[in-house]
């Protein structure tokens, strides 16, 4: 006998890896020049005096790829989820934690001074992260740790970079209890999207009043 269609159902919660890196992208674009500035401020700097981000990227593009009129460069780097999965109360509400590297790249012919901007845009990177929540996601952010180095790409290009590592945990990346009803076949369009499940507001029942077959004991 086959089961009846998947036509009534709540997915609940869809958070990709993707809508974590788009959010916090989002945020820095809005209060990292803000935050610089404060930082210029806090170290006897002019506010404007060092250059506002010209580049922005997710994880994958090959630094030598960078050129003058790019840098500084924000680079948003997430890394998945990092510890299991943990479901809480109905309808099983998954909370997970994904680990992301935000950093900044500067053009180190500045010697010294690229270095000093490099970690004062990094500081400015965490502060907005933990301090402002994330654009369009209900997640909490930590900062875990902070890297500075120089590295040279080829005899011409050299580059002064500072990378914070970030936590961010979402109590509701998606359900556990969610999607079609059990025991149900898929759709027979699956492009078609799932209607609400529908609530049974009353219903009639038949009762047959029989008597048992011999006398009941006392």
């Amino acid at each position: 006998m086959s089961a009846p269609p998947a036509t009534q159902a709540e997915i609940g919660p869809f958070v990709t890896g993707a809508d974590v890196e788009q959010a916090i992208m989002q945020t820095l674009k809005l209060w990292l020049p803000s935050y610089i500035a404060e930082g210029e401020r806090a170290h006897g700097l002019t506010p404007g005096d060092i250059p506002a981000p010209r580049g922005w990227a997710l994880t994958g593009r090959d630094l030598e790829k960078y050129t003058s009129d790019q840098l500084p460069c924000i680079v948003v780097m997430a890394g998945g989820i990092v510890v299991k999965p943990l479901a809480t109360g109905y309808p099983g509400k998954v909370t997970a934690v994904w680990v992301c590297d935000v950093g900044c790249i500067f053009n180190a012919a500045w010697g010294r001074t690229s270095r000093e901007y490099a970690q004062l845009y990094v500081r400015a990177i965490s502060l907005a992260l933990v301090q402002r929540p994330l654009e369009g996601l209900a997640a909490v952010v930590d900062i875990t740790g902070e890297q500075y180095e120089e590295d040279d790409f080829s005899q011409t290009r050299t580059y002064s970079l500072a990378v914070a590592q970030f936590v961010i945990e979402m109590e509701e990346m998606m359900w556990r209890s969610g999607g079609p009803p059990p025991f149900v076949d898929p759709p027979t369009d699956p492009t078609a999207p799932y209607t609400d499940w529908t609530e049974v507001a009353t219903t009639d029942v038949t009762v047959d009043n029989t008597p048992p077959p011999q006398e009941v004991p006392q």
